[in-house]
Parts: structure tokens; C-alpha cells; sequence
């Protein structure tokens, strides 16, 4: 046991479905605060919407945001209540971040929460669907798919948005370009290439007039140094101090999610274990395609919350 070093780490948009977070709350006092809270704080039944839909609701960006947050941070909040598990190091893909700060004890529960659905509307009214997306390449190099975007990036706007893993890279940029970069990629090799069901081509420049917006409430938002350090998606670096983690975030929704990267950088600050805490598995299939012995463990509902606490207090 003394050899295991764990990090927590948090997904993001993608990982809700109808249901998330419903055992947890049935089990959890402390969970049910969580989503008790939220509930004031948004003016909407949150916990309704994540464990009775509809889908296509819980789908839109403005609530999938604060929903997958709320739904990682109430089960985060059930483990605490359950053991004194506490990690290392944490991490967050994307949205993720947000709960990996509240894990750290740089951001309040209800700051979280405000700044989350905040961050949702402005990136959903960011820029339209017509305009620019993303794109999911399967099945290529990283350097191949990077490629690609540099040479396209000069007729416009165009990126690496997500280094998820090995394999799986994800682009965004405007609707035209990710067009021809589907092209290009298909007959470089790429097994596939997926448009993606988002409101917006998230983490690229073209999300500037919602970064400048969100960057004013950051500013006015408290932040803590943390207990323990975040590895952060825009530089996969190590922060603990109140200002550098505000300065990650204002850079997170221009900046591409370096996910791979992240994860190598926890795996050299000597973490074992990788526990993801909310809603999906998404997050821990990405780990274990980048590193083959980390152990990966995925708390996402009440059965796997108690097998977890099981094996780390016995």
C-alpha cells in the first residue's frame, strides 16, 4: 500500500448519460448536498435532469457542463464522506479541470458550480454549429494529424483541440477546413474520422470572445493555493499556487487539452493508481492506452464507490 501513489482524475463533456449519479445520491448525504446546492445556485432540478433526462437536454452544452460537474464532484464527496482517500496529484480532462481544483482545494464547491455553467453558455453561444466544429481521427499519428493542421492553419482557423491518447486526437476549427482535413487525413491513413455532436469548435482560437468574457469571471472568482497540485491541460504541468491555476483555466478554452501528455506527466511525478471519479469511463480508457501498467480504477456509482473504499481501507 505504502508503494501506490494515487491521482484523481475527472471527466468531461461526453461522459454524461441519463442515470449518472443516481445510486451515488441514494447512498450519500453528502452527496445529496451537492446536488441540493446546485439545484439553488442554477434555478433548475440538475439531479432530475441527470437521472431522468431527456437526453437531448441533458445534451446541450449549457447543462451538460455544470451536470457532469456536479455529478463528479457529488461522487467525490460520497467517497470523502466514506474514507480519508486522499490523492497526490490531481487532473481533469477539459471540464474536468474544474472538479480536479475543487479536489485540490483551490476552488469552492459553489464557485465550481457558478463559473461551470457560466463557462457552458459562453461556449455554446461562442460560435455556431454552421460555422466550426470538431472532428474525432482515429487511427493516426499524432505528428501526421498535427501536420495537417499547421499546413491548413494558414488559409484560417484550424488545431489540435484534444491529444486524448494514442490514436485518438481530436481537431477543431472552422467547418470548411476540418472538411478538407478530413480529406487529407482519410488518405493519410487514418481508420476514422467522426464529426462530433458539439455546439462549437472547442479549445481553439476561435473561442477567444467567450475566453476574454470568461476571463473577467475568473478574476473575480477566489482561488486558494492547493493541498496538492493540479496537472493542467494546457502546459500537462504542475500547479499549486491560487494564480497559476486561474491563469490554466483562462488558457484551457483556447489552448488544446494535452491529455496524453498529462497523464505521462503524473506517471514521472511517480503516480500508481489513476481513479476516475464521476459519470463514464472515457477518462480511464484514455489512461490505459497511454500508460499499459498504471492501475486504473473508474467510480462512477454506488457499487464501485464501496468496491473502491474496500480495497483502499482495508
Amino acid at each position: 500500500m505504502s508503494e501506490k501513489k494515487l491521482a484523481f482524475v475527472f471527466p468531461g463533456q461526453a461522459a454524461q448519460y441519463v442515470g449518472m449519479g443516481k445510486s451515488v445520491y441514494e447512498r450519500s448525504e453528502a452527496a445529496r448536498r451537492v446536488y441540493e446546492v446546485s439545484e439553488e445556485l442554477l434555478g433548475y432540478d440538475i439531479a432530475r435532469l441527470c437521472f431522468e433526462g431527456p437526453k437531448q437536454r441533458l445534451d446541450e452544452t449549457e447543462i451538460t457542463q455544470p451536470a457532469v460537474l456536479i455529478t463528479s464532484l457529488a461522487t467525490l464527496m460520497a467517497l470523502w464522506e466514506e474514507a480519508n482517500v486522499v490523492p497526490e496529484v490531481t487532473a481533469g480532462h477539459s471540464l474536468g479541470e474544474y472538479s480536479a481544483a475543487v479536489c485540490a482545494g483551490m476552488l469552492g464547491l459553489e464557485d465550481a458550480i457558478k463559473l461551470v455553467s457560466r463557462r457552458g453558455r459562453l461556449m455554446k453561444d461562442a460560435v455556431g454549429p454552421s460555422q466550426g466544429g470538431m472532428v474525432a481521427v482515429i487511427g493516426a499519428a499524432r505528428e501526421t494529424v498535427e501536420h495537417v493542421c499547421s499546413e491548413l492553419s494558414a488559409e484560417g482557423e484550424i488545431c489540435c483541440a484534444n491529444i486524448n491518447c494514442p490514436g485518438q486526437i481530436v481537431i477543431s476549427g472552422e467547418s470548411r477546413l476540418l472538411n478538407e482535413a478530413i480529406e487529407r487525413l482519410r488518405k493519410l491513413g487514418a481508420r476514422r474520422l467522426v464529426k462530433l455532436p458539439v455546439s462549437g469548435p472547442f479549445h481553439s482560437r476561435m473561442m477567444r470572445g467567450a475566453a476574454e468574457s470568461f476571463a473577467a469571471e475568473l478574476d473575480r472568482t477566489a482561488f486558494a493555493d492547493g493541498k496538492v497540485p493540479v496537472v493542467v491541460n494546457a502546459t500537462a504541468s504542475p500547479v499549486k499556487s491560487a494564480d497559476e491555476m486561474r491563469l490554466a483555466l483562462k488558457r484551457q478554452m483556447t489552448s488544446p487539452v494535452l491529455w496524453e501528455d498529462c497523464v505521462m506527466r503524473m506517471v514521472e511525478l511517480g503516480v500508481t493508481d489513476f481513479v476516475e471519479i464521476g459519470p463514464g469511463r472515457i477518462v480511464s480508457s484514455f489512461i490505459r492506452r497511454i500508460w499499459r501498467d498504471a492501475n486504473v480504477y473508474s467510480v462512477q456509482d454506488a457499487e464501485a464507490l464501496e468496491e473502491f473504499v474496500s480495497r483502499y481501507t482495508s
